[in-house]
Order: C-alpha cells, then structure tokens, then sequence
C-alpha cells in the first residue's frame, strides 16, 4: 500500500506526494535551518516525527474525504517521549504536537507522559518501518551550547521555539514547493553581504558633504565604529547623541561585523512602525540597484485562528508564505514583530525563528523596550548572543543602563548584559560637541498657557503624552497660522502627509506650530528653534529635544527644550514613576542633563524603584524556571503575556482623503473576495488606526463599522463606515461614535 502526504483534489492517486518523501524533505530542511546553531540533528528527526500520524488509516482515509477527521500530530510526540533521552524527547514532543496548531500549555502530564494517547502508535511504527522510515532511538543535545544553571528553563523553553522555527519553516516551505509542481520556492538569489556592504562605501564615497565641524564628526565616529568590525561576536553599544550619523554608522558596521564573521543578514529592530518605511527607505537609497534586498516587516492584522489563516492556504497564496521567512540580508521589523516572536507559541511567527540565529541584531532606540518585559527581552538578546552565533548592538543616544555587574554609583540590572562593548569613540566628547539644546523646567501649565507659548513663537513644537491631550490643545491653537496635530489617531499615511507639510513649512520658514504625541520622537527628522514636552522620563524628554536646533542652526542658549507639568491632564500612571526620575536628574545634573553619566543614573534609578519583579511583570523567566525539571512549558501563557501591544488596542481601516479614499476602497472590495488575503492586509495596515476593543465593539454594534469576512478571519478587519469620525485636523475621535457631520445628515 502506498502512502501519502497530501493529496490533489481531481488528480490520481499516482500524482499526490509521497509520504516518506515528505518526511525526508522536511528533514533535510530542518537539518539545514538547525545547522546554524549546531542542532541539526534534534532539527532533522524534528522533520522526520511531524507527520509520523500520517500512516495511521484515519488520515489515509481523510486524503479521500476531507470531512472525515484524523490527528495525525500526537503520534511523532508520542514516540519522542517513548523513545528518546528525556530531555531531547520532551522538547521535540512539543515541536511535532504544535506544528499545526501552535506550541500549547501542559502538553505532558504528572508522569511525564504526553497526556492525549495515540490508541494506535504501534501500528503506525511498524507502517511506517515498513515504508522505510528509519528513526534513532538515540540522539544527542546540540553541540557547544554553553548551558547557565540560573537561565536553564529560559535556555530550554527558547530551543524549543528555535527547533520548531526550523520544523515549521521546512515543512511549509516543501508543501508549498509541492504545490507549485515542484518549483523551487526558496526565494530570490539575494546578493551578498560582501555586495551589499561595497555597495553602501561606494554610495558614501559619492555623496557631496560640505566639510564643517559636524560632518567631521560623524566621519570620525563612522570610521571609529566600522574599525571595530573584526572584533568577537558578542553585545554592543552604539552610544551616539541626535546628529551624530547614527544610523548610517550602525548600518555600516553591521554590514562589516556581518562580513568579517561570515553571519547570514543584519536584522534591523525599530521601535515604532511609523519609522520602519523612513529606515528602509535609508538602506534602499544607500544600496542602489542592490535596495531591493532590504525586506520590511510589520503588520496591523494578527489572526488569531492559526488553522484557518495558514493551513488552508494552497496553491499560489502558500507559494507567497514560503517567501516570508526573512531570509532576505537584511531585515527591518518592529521592535513588537521582533520580540513577540521569539517568544510566540505560533507557527507563523516562530517560522522565521532560525533566521534570527547566525545574524546582526541592532536594537535602535534599545531604551524603548516595555519596563514590564525588560528582563525577558534583555535574557533572550543574550541567549542569541551566547549559544545562536549572533552579535547585538543597542543603538540609542539614550543608552539604558542594563549592565549586569555593578559599579561605583550603579546597582547593574538582574539578568543583565555582561560585558558590553561600545562601538563610538569618545563618548562623553561626543555629547559635548553635539550639545544644542537649553533645558528649563517651567512647572505647571495649563493649555491657555501653552497655547499663549506655542503663539509667541512662528515655529514651535508641544509634545504631550495622551492623544486625547493632543486633540484638545490643538483645538486650542488651531485659528493659529501654521497649526496642525499629529498622533497615532491618524494612519500612518495620514501623518506622512502631515509631516512632508511641517518639513516644507520649517524649511521655507513659514509659521509651524505642531501638537503632536510622543510619536514625534521616534526617529522623526524636524528641527523647530522651540519644544516644549509634557513631564516624562529623561530618556523621552532628550529624545524631544532631539527635534530642537537639530541641525545646529542657532546656539544652544537659543534653542530651548520647555519641561512643563500639564494642569488639565495628569500624568498616566505607567508614565509616573518615569517623570518624577526625570524631573530629580534635570535637577541633579543642569549643565548636561542628556549626558550618559546623567542617562544611566536616570535609568539605574528607574529600574531599582521599579524592582526586580516588576521588570518582567508576568512572570516569564520565573514560568521557565519553574519547568526546567519537567520541561513541560506553559508556552501559550508565555507567549500571551510578552504582548507588546494592549490587546485594548484593535485596528479600524479608515478611508477619508480623496487622494488615498480610491486605493483603499479598491483593497477592501479585493478583500471581500480574495482567496489570499495576506498581501492585501499589509498594504491596508497603513490605513489603520488604532482603537480601545471596546470603542470598536460599539462601532461595529452602531453599524459606523463594518466586520469584513467574519466567519472566516473573526473581527481582524473592520472598516469605519461612518467617515464624519475621521477629521484632516485629528483624525479619528471616537468621543461618540453616533456623531454625524452635516453634509451626512443632507438628503
């Protein structure tokens, strides 16, 4: 009898995939994936157990009638547990028994056993040897993995979701080629780093720079920084004030390191989606007729039913998914995307997994990581380092302090960094000549204060910490010339408009005056002579000041930075504990408040009233270490609990402007009908804002918005009907979701 490990609907049984071929196709692709961290062989018998149900007669049968179940996943992680060390068998009962529905809670029970028997295991070994199946009964851990006694259960759990990264990547990626008649479906030739990186040094070198100061310094730090390429893989620091060419010089060195260690791809983790497009578009520029090899990654859609978003994919939509699995060389993805994932108990965002392994990490703005998830974050950015070949460096002008030993004046952080190596030469010397900013703290103010401030100068920039904030003081201002808002209540093609509009006005110095949220700080390229930023932390207020004289138009006594406490709004409570710190080093250290020696004793301090439990709010490291005996990890309650993102905050697609209303009326009519939908979500996540779930559940209640395809993706895509909620001044406010303009009200 022969057997198979997918069929073709209206095609003989002559034409479907063989299953022994499959098991031996995915494990050759496993063993590749695993091979960059010396797991081949756990990777490999991976490949060979998932679909070891398959020679059960229930799934032979289900080939012929689709209606007719079978579970075809529970009979490979049952012989691991059988067969194998316990260590080994454990950890890979977890890959095959999640492969289709996602690593789970609790798969063993009190014996160490899997819970849910296979009644015909049996049978199903001796099908299988029959068919040729050759499986170990023996098998040994990766090699050269330094094991910690402290990080041990963290150390485990994370191989787990790595040997699964390497199983679910060569699965997808050999049904897809099945589906495509055999095509290979590995991805573009992508060009090397070699390539890549003589392409940015002959970009550089044609770039016309005036020779001032300033230009002098950014040389003299990028030279500095790509010098030290050729150094041991490990964790580093790029410590480098707003100016000082800290994106170009990071690149470059990642693109040497890269070279000189032989690392597969630079992988580029941006705190705010908003900046990833502006990044990319830096490297794509930089890169010439080689940008094409910059892949971004982000998405405002997650869906939540595994099965029906990924397994039901066939033909030319699973032939796209294979190409998702960043193997481009470079990688530019959310801080959110990044770290989620290495912590996610789902095949679609564990399949990129491996990839990450073998790489250049660079953590921009590192200081933006959650405080809640900070020591998680921080223990899986070493564990890369330590036993998966990659090199780190934390990027920031606001460098956190998560150094792990202490030193005179500094607590160090539990579970930190040890040692770090800074890449930019100088570092105080740097701060110093870069200084352009007066800092003054002018107390309590209420929004007829700040709007008098904001009219007393042509150009002037207010940063606040809450949208509905932002709304209300730029009502305040909005009869001013030059008045315009900015927040995450606007998509983010939205406030690229919005932005272009601020950049021309500053340039052509015509009178600007911006609310904006702390959104502004995120890599945003203004420069105003004047900012005024509500009470936050040091690390958020240096980044607002990052906006002022940025390109040293004037002197800093000119060129003021305003720290005020707002009457009207208090400080959010996540935020509290932030802006007293901050308020203390602005007192402490006046001549230089943004300086490292002031930015770590902003962030020891920080870290210590927080304290150590607070630094990983749910209990992450504390879940693994707990398992580390019995090695059955709560993975879906971990991977619930390192959620960037409020699950509150849903997304709404909104089409308003006549410009953009055309395209994306034409991506929501494809989405009501296309079969593959995952191209058309990514396009439509730029026209998405952001709401608390429960807004958006009396939007959808109200019929002012509109659920897309229900019954197949849940509430993933709603569309706001009622446009009159969706303003050119704020965007989208939700105070009443009923509200009508009066041209809606017209018949």
């Amino acid at each position: 009898m022969a057997y198979y490990a997918h069929s073709v609907a209206g095609r003989p049984e002559g034409e479907w995939e063989p299953l022994i071929r499959h098991l031996a196709e995915v494990g050759n692709g496993a063993r590749s994936h695993g091979r960059r961290f010396e797991a081949e062989a756990l990777a490999e018998l991976a490949g060979l157990l998932h679909d070891l149900g398959k020679y059960g007669t229930d799934f032979q049968e289900r080939l012929h009638n689709p209606a007719k179940r079978a579970d075809h996943s529970t009979a490979g992680a049952l012989w691991a547990v059988e067969h194998l060390p316990a260590t080994w068998g454990k950890l890979l009962a977890h890959t095959v028994a999640g492969h289709h529905a996602g690593l789970q809670d609790d798969l063993l029970g009190p014996d160490g056993r899997i819970k849910t028997k296979h009644a015909l295991l049996a049978p199903v070994e001796r099908t299988a040897q029959a068919d040729g199946l050759v499986l170990p009964t023996g098998i040994s851990g990766p090699t050269g993995m330094r094991w910690l006694k402290s990080e041990l259960g963290f150390q485990l759990a994370f191989l787990t979701r790595m040997i699964f990264s390497c199983l679910i990547d060569a699965d997808r990626s050999a049904a897809a080629a099945f589906d495509a008649g055999g095509t290979d479906v590995r991805g573009a030739n992508h060009p090397s780093i070699e390539a890549l990186e003589a392409a940015l040094h002959a970009w550089i070198g044609r770039r016309t720079t005036h020779s001032t100061d300033l230009n002098s310094l950014r040389d003299r730090v990028f030279r500095a920084a790509v010098a030290k390429a050729p150094e041991p893989k490990g964790v580093f620091t790029l410590t480098v004030p707003t100016g000082g060419g800290k994106t170009l010089t990071s690149f470059a060195f990642a693109l040497a390191h890269a070279r000189a260690h032989g690392l597969d791809r630079v992988i580029v983790v941006i705190p705010f989606t908003s900046v990833i497009e502006q990044t990319a578009q830096v490297y794509r520029e930089a890169l010439g007729d080689l940008g094409s090899a910059v892949l971004e990654h982000h998405s405002a859609f997650e869906m939540e039913k595994e099965g029906r978003w990924s397994d039901d994919r066939v033909g030319p939509e699973r032939l796209r998914l294979a190409m998702e699995r960043w193997d481009s060389p470079i990688v530019v993805t959310t801080a959110v995307q990044f770290f989620e994932s290495l912590f996610s108990n789902r095949p679609s965002r564990c399949r990129k997994l491996h990839s990450i392994a073998h790489s250049v990490v660079m953590v921009d703005e590192a200081q933006t990581m959650p405080l809640t998830l900070l020591r998680p974050c921080v223990v899986a950015l070493k564990e890369l380092a330590r036993n998966y070949g990659s090199s780190v460096v934390l990027c920031t002008a606001t460098q956190p302090a998560l150094e792990k030993a202490p030193t005179p004046g500094f607590r160090g952080f539990p579970d930190g960094f040890q040692p770090l190596r800074e890449l930019a030469p100088d570092v105080p010397g740097l701060f110093t000549a870069l200084r352009r900013v007066t800092v003054r703290t002018i107390g309590r103010q209420d929004d007829a204060a700040l709007a008098e401030r904001l009219g007393g100068s042509v150009q002037a920039l207010c940063i606040v910490n809450q949208r509905a904030h932002a709304r209300a003081l730029f009502r305040a201002i909005r009869d001013l010339p030059g008045a315009r808002h900015l927040s995450t209540c606007m998509h983010s093609v939205h406030r690229r408009r919005v932005l272009a509009e601020i950049r021309d006005d500053l340039k052509e110095k015509r009178p600007c005056r911006v609310i904006s949220t702390s959104l502004i700080e995120a890599g945003v390229d203004v420069d105003f002579p004047l900012v005024l930023r509500a009470s936050a932390g040091l690390d958020q207020i240096a980044q607002a000041a990052g906006r002022c004289n940025r390109e040293f138009q004037h002197s800093p006594e000119a060129s003021e930075v305003l720290v005020f406490e707002p009457a009207e709004y208090g400080t959010i409570p996540a935020l509290r504990a932030h802006a007293e710190i901050g308020q203390e080093m602005l007192g402490r250290h006046k001549d230089d408040p943004f300086a490292p020696p002031a930015m770590r004793a902003f962030f020891d301090m920080l870290y210590w009233r927080k304290g150590k439990a607070e630094l990983d709010k749910a209990g992450v490291l504390e879940a693994c270490a707990d398992r580390k005996a019995d090695l059955n990890f709560p993975f879906a309650t971990i991977a619930a609990a390192m959620r960037f993102i409020d699950d509150a905050m849903v997304p709404v697609i909104v089409a308003k402007e006549e410009a953009i209303a055309g395209e994306v009326e034409a991506l929501v009519r494809d989405l009501r009908f296309a079969k593959g939908v995952g191209g058309i979500a990514r396009k439509l996540g730029r026209y998405t804002v952001g709401v608390p779930r429960q807004v958006r559940a009396k939007m959808i209640a109200d019929r002012v918005a509109e659920v897309i395809r229900e019954a197949e993706f849940g509430d993933q895509f709603v569309v706001l009907v009622n446009l009159d909620l969706y303003t050119p001044e704020v965007g989208l406010d939700w105070e009443d979701v009923t509200f009508r303009g009066a041209e809606g009200l017209m018949v």
